[in-house]
This record gives C-alpha cells, structure tokens and sequence, in this order.
C-alpha cells in the first residue's frame, strides 16, 4: 500500500460498517476513523499552512458530531463513576445520587443517519483524491508532530494550564495515530513508546473531562441536579485535586518518553 491509498482504505472501510445498522462498537470505529484522518491532514502541514489543512478537517469533524448523540452526558456519567472510589467517603453518597439523575439523559440516543454520513465519507475520499498524501509529507510531517509534543510538555509542565493540555492531548493522539499509519503501510516501527503515548493521553484526558466536570458542577446548568450549591462545590474541588493528580501522572509519563527533565 501507497501513503496515498491509506485514507481511501480507512472511508471504504468505514462505509462497509455503514451498510448494516450501526452498534456501539461501530460508532466507536467510525469516531476513530475520523481522528485518524485528521491526524493524516497533519502531516500535510509539513508543506501547506494550517490556514489550508484546517478547512480539509471540515468533513471529519462534521462525521464525528452526526455520531456523538448524548456524548457530554455520557463523558459526565462515565466519569463520575471512575471518580466515585477515590473521592472523600462523604461525597460517594452525592455522586451517586448524581449519577441516578444522569442516566436518564443517556437513555435519549438519536439512530445516526446512514446515508448522510456515507455522503460525508464519500465527500472526504474526493478531497484526499484531489490532495493525496504523499510520502515526503509522512517524514517531515511526522517529525513536525513529535516535536510539537515535546514542546506542549514542556509548556505544560510549566503553566500547567488545562486548555494548553487539552490541546497537548490532541496532539498525543495524532502522533499516536501517525506512527500507526506508518506502520501499516511501511511496516515502519514507531519511534515513541506507543504504551507510554496511549497512558500519557489517557491521563490528559481524565484531566480534561474532570476539569469539564467540575465546571458544570459550579454552573447554571447543574442547578436542576439532585445537589445543593455547597455540595456541588465541595464536589467540584475533589475532582479538580482528581485532574491535578491526573496531570502530574501525565507529566511522568513525558518524562518516562524523554521530554521532560
């Protein structure tokens, strides 16, 4: 396989799953599949601007939304359950009484319509057609992405600021989906410990959607929740000691990949 045939591999291989109706494990499948084209238009930065790339991004993105359903809900849900075990024994009680009140949103799936998503797959195979990737893109765009990890985490570890992680993560990711790309189309080996990328994002992400959860928790919208203001506050500060704990075990994993002291 040719770099160029890579993303038209991944839209067929997407639209196949269109043809039956779609399950969990699909919607999870064709969410990656998205990222994993966003991480391909990356590597083309290595030679066109990003005021170029990002229009390309369009199509994905649109593809990822039409899948998300009741996604915030799903992340608050989820979350507070992995939370539930290591917060204060006072606060289970509430979480708990939380969790109760969002499980009836997640109940609210909307079916995904196949045939507009297939037309967005067939509208993203016509711009990678127009635009192929190429190989001399692959190694500098590659090189650009790892070196742009390396400089969030340092940037990171230094402001420690959630939006600037947030956007570290993203770019974990694309260097994560990057090196399997090239794996599978050239065989060639990653040059980042793979384990460690997959931790490191894992731990930013907790991070992000604890931040995210602390800040609904404070905000008008939680006011029809089970909880009273000071509950939620209290609450509120267990998660964001939660996502501080979560990004200094990220910042172990950089150093564990050498980019951090």
């Amino acid at each position: 396989m040719k770099y160029r045939q890579w993303p038209l591999a991944c839209i067929d291989a997407a639209r196949a799953r269109l043809v039956t109706p779609l399950d969990d494990d699909d919607i999870h499948e064709l969410r990656l599949t998205c990222k994993r084209l966003r991480a391909a238009r990356q590597l083309q930065r290595a030679e066109r601007p990003r005021a170029a790339i990002k229009p390309r991004e369009a199509t994905p993105r649109t593809i990822a939304r039409r899948l998300e359903g009741p996604r915030e809900a799903r992340v608050r849900h989820a979350m507070l359950g992995w939370a539930l075990p290591r917060l204060d024994p006072e606060l289970r009680p509430l979480v708990a009484r939380l969790r109760a009140a969002l499980a009836a949103s997640l109940e609210a799936t909307e079916v995904a319509d196949r045939d507009a998503l297939d037309a967005e797959f067939v509208r993203e195979a016509g711009s990678w057609q127009a635009e192929p990737l190429k190989g001399r893109q692959v190694k500098a765009g590659y090189r650009r992405t790892r070196r742009k990890a390396r400089r969030l985490a340092e940037r990171c570890a230094a402001s420690r600021d959630p939006v600037r992680c947030h956007r570290w993560r993203k770019w974990v990711k694309y260097l994560t989906y990057q090196q399997e790309l090239r794996a599978r189309v050239k065989g060639k080996p990653p040059r980042v410990d793979p384990r460690r990328l997959k931790r490191l994002a894992r731990r930013l992400g907790r991070q992000h959607d604890l931040i995210n959860l602390a800040a609904w928790l404070t905000g008008p919208e939680s006011e029809a929740t089970p909880l009273e203001p000071a509950q939620r506050e209290a609450l509120a500060d267990e998660l964001r000691r939660l996502a501080e704990t979560q990004l200094d075990k990220g910042l172990g994993q950089a150093g564990k990949l050498g980019w951090l002291p």
